[in-house]
């Protein structure tokens, strides 16, 4: 899977340092990074060889100096130590710039100094070579299958860079010269060239890279044996996504018989007569109107028109020629006559007697007298497999290797080519940006196998549910382009949109599982909603979020406040990060008091976040995106510490209270909670029970089980759980017993209307009767008036929370009030 989110990845860090206050620090800066990372430690060389010798690591910090060896000595072996790439991050405190260079010249990915490392420095960097590490995994799996292919190609087949340097040679390339792959590499194969070729090679590249275009020439290589012999030669430059050259894909072909053929016209006419005739490459003469004169048996075969001896029963040259061919091939004639050429080559399709195209290469000269007339020498090479090769190569570039859909290069030339189709015929267009809703899930939970038969099964049932004209391209992920060819108005458009939608909802088997996946799209239509590609992408992908914001499962169209939309998230996103690693965020506390003694027993923790710019941030501003976007995780675990922290300096100052948290959803599925409030409560040697988790009712609903299994370990080992904001959801009794709280929240929307009806008032009276069945706590929330304490405090409601005992207030304000409580 294409690496879209770092931070959704479990990462194996392999952390080298001998020095304990270093490693502490190293250690305190990647905790603070937003990334799963699983970090071992070694403190020698010695170690650090045993560990790569029976682990496997994404990546390596490496202190320069070791106690027993040079780091330097370990970088070879642990960038080999597996399969794909390994990024290796150098922290020294050596400044000496050759050191540097040295460092980076043997495959650091990069060098950290020491003195003034920082958090954001470091995630960065290791963010960084993660994604480096990735691509390069992604380039030599493609590198990989391409060069399975061209190893099974009769050709001579290479590929070079821009600056047309060779860095891949096949193994029949190596064959032919007897010579090592690695000796060739670079500009070494030019050794293997014929003098004389090598100025009219040098100006086919050289007008080549300038065209960008295809490059096509014949040149002589030099055989093991010592013979030259000739090659037609074709490279095709594969571009990126910009149109960048990244890479030339060339192959030779052995001309050789061609050339002697050619050759053997000089000599004499019975040498040329007994060339044509046994030459194994198809020849015909024919006048200038065309007409057969003489074809030899290769041609015939080629053709298949063996069966026919007699020159009668060939068709005429322009009678073979594909109808779409036939004015360049009259045009080629004609030039070569005119202009009194020695010959001319040129590539063509010819029919063959069951009406199938052969593409071929004819290289043509043009004969004064033959039998007494003028008249053309045709030489016809089969270009069958090179064609089924250039179709291979074109199909690595521009289609993706797992479903066979069309990749990102292909679906911007889609694109394009619609936008030039609009622009000359009025034809509006449609842009579908969808993904998979809940892929990684399944991915995660499945397997990689599962998710890949997973998105071929969606590509396939989108390509079914689609017109033959639409086309489809996976841009990697579970993330699918559709295009919608000749729209003529937008309800046409969702229409087909919740068609895919329904399409993909059917559930699908993978391997012994069944199982259910969603699909959301957003759509754009040009010309109304971008005029580039780039553009319509943009607005298709921003439709989408809003499409997930609507509950997912559903599409919508592009409107151009998405766009403010999607950068505002953006600007959410960074600003987030921002205040994590620069301590933007604080805790508030509310009071939570016994409504029969009117003491405060326990106090709530609230976020609050000073934005340096912006000032206090409400919670519902950023809370809702930092649980969807994961960020609820590290701000979460700083809630956990700092909470804990202050509740043990109440008690030490007298105050013997209890701290709330509140635990989202997605801190639970990080499954690591216990190990959070442990180390929290062992640091600030708080008692388990003076620490309250808060859950709501969504728990219940959402991976009931294993949340069952955490909250009873956190149980365990003596910290209290409530359910928040009872009342308001969709629990059971059933599901209460289950949990077994040692407090319950009545939600505040109970609170605010006690007294306004009488059945209100007995549904209140209800929950409270709860405690009767199930042994907790009962806690008022939001109490802002008299009346509504002394209704819940009359009824047995045991802990009253809200305005009229006090708002949220920052540490030194709640231990003002304390204080004051306690006078």
């Amino acid at each position: 899977m294409m690496l879209d989110n770092i931070s959704d990845k479990p990462i194996n860090i392999l952390l080298v340092e001998d020095d304990d206050v270093d490693l502490e620090k190293i250690l305190r800066l990647l905790h603070k990074a937003l990334l799963k990372l699983t970090i071992v430690e070694a403190s020698s060389a010695a170690e650090t060889m045993e560990l790569i010798n029976n682990q496997q690591f994404d990546c390596a910090i490496l202190d320069y100096q070791l106690k027993d060896a040079m780091a330097s000595e370990l970088i070879r072996k642990i960038q080999n130590h597996k399969s794909a790439p390994t990024p290796i991050i150098m922290i020294s405190g050596n400044s000496d710039e050759r050191v540097i260079a040295d460092l980076m010249r043997d495959g650091v990915f990069d060098y950290l100094p020491k003195r003034h490392l920082d958090a954001g420095q470091l995630t960065d960097t290791l963010s960084a070579s993660l994604k480096w590490a990735e691509s390069e995994r992604l380039l030599k799996e493609d590198r990989l299958r391409f060069n399975q292919l061209a190893e099974g190609l009769p050709q001579l087949a290479w590929t070079c860079l821009p600056d047309g340097r060779c860095d891949f040679l096949n193994r029949r390339w190596c064959d032919y010269t007897g010579i090592s792959e690695q000796e060739q590499l670079g500009y070494g194969w030019l050794n293997q060239l014929h003098p004389d070729d090598r100025d009219p090679l040098q100006q086919a590249w050289t007008k080549a890279v300038i065209s960008g275009n295809e490059m096509y020439t014949m040149f002589r290589i030099r055989r093991y044996d010592g013979e030259y012999r000739w090659f037609d030669t074709r490279a095709v430059p594969q571009k990126n996504d910009k149109g960048e050259i990244i890479r030339w894909l060339g192959s030779n072909t052995d001309i050789t018989d061609i050339e002697l053929t050619r050759q053997a016209l000089a000599n004499s006419e019975q040498l040329f007569h007994t060339a044509f005739d046994y030459a194994p490459l198809g020849m015909m003469m024919v006048n200038l109107d065309g007409t057969t004169i003489q074809a030899n048996p290769a041609l015939r075969q080629l053709l298949g028109y063996e069966s026919s001896p007699n020159s009668s029963a060939m068709p005429g040259l322009l009678a073979l020629v594909h109808p779409e061919d036939l004015s360049n091939t009259q045009f080629q004639l004609e030039k070569l006559r005119i202009e009194k050429l020695a010959f001319a080559q040129y590539e063509t399709r010819l029919l063959a007697e069951d009406g199938h195209s052969v593409p071929v290469l004819i290289s043509l000269a043009f004969i004064n007298k033959v039998a007494g007339e003028p008249c053309y020498l045709l030489q016809v090479y089969d270009l069958s497999e090179r064609k089924r090769y250039e179709l291979q190569l074109i199909k690595l570039a521009h289609f993706d290797p797992l479903t066979g859909l069309g990749n990102r290069a292909k679906l911007h030339e889609e694109i394009e080519f619609l936008i030039q189709k609009s622009r000359r015929n009025s034809a509006p267009f449609g842009v579908l940006f969808g993904d998979l809703d809940h892929f990684k899930q399944i991915n995660d939970g499945l397997g990689h196998e599962a998710g890949d038969l997973l998105l071929k099964t969606v590509a396939r049932r989108l390509q079914k549910a689609l017109r033959h004209e639409d086309s489809i391209c996976r841009l990697g992920g579970d993330e699918f382009v559709v295009l919608l060819h000749d729209v003529t108005k937008f309800e046409a458009v969702v229409t087909v949109a919740e068609k895919l939608i329904k399409k993909i909802n059917k559930p699908i088997r993978l391997g012994n599982n069944k199982v259910h996946v969603g699909m959301s799209f957003g759509i754009a239509l040009y010309p109304t909603d971008g005029d580039d590609a780039k553009t319509l992408l943009r607005n298709a992908d921003s439709a989408l979020y809003d499409a997930k914001g609507k509950g997912r499962g559903c599409c919508q169209l592009y409107r151009k406040e998405l766009t403010e939309y999607v950068h505002n998230r953006l600007r959410m996103d960074t600003d987030l990060r921002k205040a994590i690693n620069n301590d933007e965020f604080e805790l508030y506390y509310q009071p939570i008091i016994n409504l029969q003694t009117q003491q405060i027993v326990s106090a709530e923790a609230l976020l609050r976040w000073h934005h340096p710019t912006r000032g206090m941030i409400p919670p519902n501003d950023f809370i809702p995106y930092a649980q969807e976007s994961g960020l609820i995780s590290p701000i979460g675990e700083w809630v956990i510490q700092q909470a804990c922290r202050q509740a043990a300096e109440w008690h030490n100052n007298g105050f013997p209270l209890s701290v709330s948290i509140n635990v989202s959803v997605r801190q639970f599925e990080q499954h690591n909670l216990l190990q959070l409030f442990s180390q929290a409560l062992t640091e600030t040697k708080l008692t388990a029970e003076k620490l309250v988790i808060e859950i709501t009712e969504q728990m219940f609903l959402e991976n009931t089980e294993s949340n069952l299994k955490q909250i009873s370990e956190l149980k365990s080992i003596g910290i209290n759980i409530s359910l928040d904001d009872f009342g308001v959801g969709y629990s059971s009794l059933s599901y209460i017993v289950r949990f077994a709280p040692q407090y319950l929240k009545i939600d505040r929307s109970f609170v605010s209307r006690i007294g306004e009806a009488k059945e209100h008032d007995e549904m209140v009276n209800a929950i409270i009767g709860l405690s009767k069945i199930i042994p907790m706590k009962i806690v008022g929330e939001g109490i802002e008036e008299e009346s509504q304490r002394d209704f819940l405090a009359s009824r047995g409601c045991d802990l009253g929370q809200g305005y009229l005992f006090s708002r949220p207030l920052p540490q030194d304000k709640f231990i003002e009030l304390l204080r004051n409580r306690t006078r």
